[in-house]
């Protein structure tokens, strides 16, 4: 493409992801998630805070923009663990020892490690935002927060969909806890115009897009600065992909993605490929039962050439898909433990 036909000049910013300087709508939640840090400029332990709120409401924006502004002006250490990829306490302690480097070739159990984070803050105030807390097992999630809990001058920021997810945590831990509730809920359509418009404004190539765009994509995505962000990106890219100079209607139209695709979008990139290669073999049969899939998923990966899972990490793959609600399931009308699966 020619670069005067260039209209992503700054995909970072079409990144949902992207921490921004000027973080619009969420001045409320900003300062109460702030006070939750004050007490660490008297050198004290910060307040745990609970951030939940549905998908696209800026709840990990909120809380990575407030960790960096305290840690540039105010010198306070934190670290963003996602545990969604960090789902036990194994998990999470070894990213933050691994992120700190306060280990080398030593022991590897947690009670080790626990013990050297602590002696490695001393009583530093330090934050660590737990991030899709809701991701981790029950009894996983339990021990997360009530070990880091323990550790002198640490606060937890948990960012999670709901309020439940607090709730079920087992009363020892929920005590220990005692997290301030932040909600976050879904945008206005004018606070949604501001964000989408700073966007647009530091992502795209002057004169490419208007205000009425904005207001068509604003309509669409209903609140969920995701789906905004991300339909604006898709229109920007098949703008450029037309040649043309500019975004229409047409790009919109096209770029348009509903809030179930791209929750099924967001958590299939984050599962591996054979995750990935299951869900679609489902997805293309309609409906499949356990033995078939697993013929087919053998077949695929000899045609590619590719490594297999043993059978039983087929079993905890396939249970994962059902537990994100991508896959539901049925007890075949056949003899045996045979399993029928639909793509959701």
């Amino acid at each position: 493409m020619p670069e005067d036909r260039k209209i992503i000049i700054n995909g970072d910013m079409l990144d949902d992801s992207c921490v921004v300087n000027n973080v619009h709508a969420r001045d409320l939640q900003i300062e109460e998630l702030s006070s939750c840090l004050v007490p660490c400029l008297n050198g004290k332990k910060p307040i745990h805070a609970w951030l939940f709120g549905r998908p696209g409401t800026g709840k990990t924006l909120v809380a990575r923009h407030v960790l960096r502004r305290f840690s540039s002006e105010r010198a306070l250490a934190g670290i963003y663990v996602n545990c969604w990829e960090r789902n036990s306490y194994y998990s999470v302690l070894d990213e933050l020892v691994s992120e700190l480097r306060i280990l080398g070739a030593e022991k590897l159990n947690t009670s080790f490690k626990l013990e050297r984070l602590r002696r490695f803050l001393g009583s530093r105030p330090f934050v660590i935002i737990l991030d899709e807390i809701d991701q981790a097992r029950r009894t996983e999630r339990d021990s997360i927060l009530y070990n880091l809990c323990r550790i002198v001058n640490v606060g937890l920021v948990c960012i999670s969909n709901s309020a439940e997810t607090l709730l079920s945590l087992d009363e020892r831990v929920k005590s220990r806890l005692s997290a301030r509730l932040i909600e976050f809920g879904p945008y206005s359509p004018g606070r949604l115009t501001e964000i989408l418009r700073q966007r647009a404004e530091f992502a795209l190539a002057p004169g490419s897009w208007d205000d009425a765009l904005i207001a068509k994509i604003v309509q669409f995505a209903a609140g969920d600065a995701r789906i905004a962000i991300r339909v604006l990106r898709n229109a920007a890219l098949k703008a450029e992909a037309d040649g043309s100079s500019s975004i229409d209607m047409k790009h919109v139209l096209a770029g348009e993605i509903s809030a179930g695709d791209l929750r099924k979008e967001t958590l299939l990139a984050k599962l591996s490929s054979h995750h990935r290669l299951l869900y679609e073999l489902v997805r293309q049969r309609g409906e499949i039962n356990s033995g078939e899939l697993w013929d087919a998923y053998l077949d695929h990966c000899r045609a590619e050439n590719k490594p297999t899972i043993a059978l039983r990490t087929y079993s905890e793959y396939m249970n994962k898909l059902i537990e994100l609600d991508l896959v539901r399931w049925d007890r075949a009308l056949v003899r045996g433990k045979v399993r029928t699966f639909k793509a959701t």
